[in-house]
């Protein structure tokens, strides 16, 4: 009898992701084991999809760098295929995934980041008959990547309506949000990062030149930028400093620049914004008590993933954005989480709705720019020097919702990363 096509495919199917997978953990459901259930693997996807995967997997094993990946059905809830998948690697910015989930979760959309202006004295005439504040404006960070120019002139404009011609005393700004710190756990020196500091002026927190910022001072820049902003609407001081701030009897409101996390979300997501992830991370523990560090945000971060019952020995958590040599996730935390997303609906829509697009907008504009994969992969990318990954979601041509995690490390350029990846994602999107 002549042997029947198909199943001699099955049969090689599964033997050669036992080739690749044999030494990987699996998960099925919330269950962490050695243990390869080959028959879930073949029967939960095409046999040409695992073999096309498979051989991908065998292309990573035979590579010079190190590859991890762990593909799952969301609407089929089984896992589709792992390599690799319990191995700790640097993340790079797919990082963010874990800020962006933990925020959603613990803070959600509509949380404010608030930067709060204060008058703390008496107005009353001076000599000339000009109301005259005799005290000081105190600036209270929240760590707004958002706050510009125009909102420093919106500041000077409601100090003007406060009924406030002159300051006889100082702009304060209040930094003690989180720590003096002002680069993360783990950054190097030479990388182009951020200052992180609660109150500085978006882009201008990149800046190390003696004209723009004071990299051991950044506040500077706010607190001069505003006193122009006064001046424009002529309203002098006597100076800037620093000082912690807390609102006594003479204390009066005088605006807040408000911004919520969903306000946040985009800019992190498509365009991998340092500072913005930073800040967000950050906010996390900002109610907990003043000069927060990147330890007290980093447990909130744990305690997410915590939830999602994934096990904590195997990931550390350093900074919100991925450019620590010290952050260390696997594939499959990023599934766990990107479930764990999808089964709360509060957020998976946002998150979703920010992730990169491939072919169309963000970090993937120009990835993945034809094929099946085009305008349906939605996904985080990662790179810094040595580290390629993406992370995120992928409809299949059955229709399923797909969770993916491909992670590189070790390799001499970003590209041939990009590409491997790309390659897997054009073979979930068949």
């Amino acid at each position: 009898m002549k042997p029947d096509n198909k199943y001699i495919r099955k049969v090689l199917s599964g033997v050669l992701c036992l080739m690749v997978v044999a030494n990987v953990q699996i998960i099925k459901g919330q269950e962490y084991t050695d243990s390869v259930v080959i028959d879930t693997i073949v029967e939960s996807w095409s046999d040409r999809v695992i073999e096309k995967l498979t051989l991908l997997a065998q292309e990573a094993d035979r590579s010079y760098y190190n590859t991890g990946i762990s593909i799952y059905d969301l609407t089929g809830d089984s896992l589709i295929f792992a390599y690799n998948q319990q191995k700790m690697m640097r993340p790079a910015s797919t990082q963010k995934v874990l800020t962006a989930i933990s925020a959603l979760d613990v803070l959600g959309t509509s949380h404010n980041y608030r930067t709060a202006v204060y008058a703390d004295g008496k107005i009353a005439a001076d000599e000339k008959g000009v109301q005259t504040l005799n005290g000081d404006i105190y600036v209270i960070g929240d760590f707004d990547p958002k706050l510009a120019v125009t909102h420093l002139k919106e500041i000077a404009k409601a100090v003007k309506a406060a009924g406030i011609g002159r300051i006889n005393g100082n702009l304060y700004a209040d930094l003690s949000m989180k720590d003096t710190l002002c680069l993360g756990n783990g950054w190097c020196w030479d990388d182009e990062q951020p200052y992180l500091t609660p109150l500085s002026l978006g882009g201008d927190a990149y800046e190390c030149k003696p004209t723009k910022i004071n990299r051991y001072s950044p506040a500077r820049n706010f607190l001069q930028a505003l006193s122009r902003q006064l001046e424009a609407e002529h309203i002098s001081t006597n100076g800037i400093g620093t000082a912690t701030y807390r609102p006594t009897g003479n204390s009066k409101l005088i605006c807040t620049i408000v911004h919520t996390v969903e306000d946040i979300l985009m800019q992190m997501m498509k365009d991998s914004d340092n500072l913005y992830a930073e800040s967000m991370f950050f906010q996390l523990a900002a109610d907990q008590k003043k000069g927060i560090g990147w330890k007290d945000c980093a447990a909130v971060v744990e305690s997410v993933i915590e939830k999602t019952g994934f096990p904590a020995a195997y990931v550390k958590v350093a900074d919100g954005c991925g450019l620590s040599l010290y952050d260390y996730v696997t594939a499959s935390l990023h599934i766990a989480l990107l479930r764990y997303a999808y089964q709360h609906e509060e957020i998976f829509t946002p998150l979703y709705k920010t992730l990169p697009i491939a072919g169309i907008d963000g970090t993937l504009e120009k990835r993945m720019t034809s094929g099946a994969a085009r305008n349906n992969v939605r996904a985080k990318t990662g790179t810094v020097t040595g580290v390629s990954a993406l992370t995120g979601y992928v409809t299949a041509s059955n229709g399923n919702l797909l969770a993916f995690s491909i992670i590189n490390n070790g390799n001499r350029t970003a590209a041939e990363a990009r590409a491997f990846q790309d390659r897997i994602c054009q073979v979930l999107a068949e």
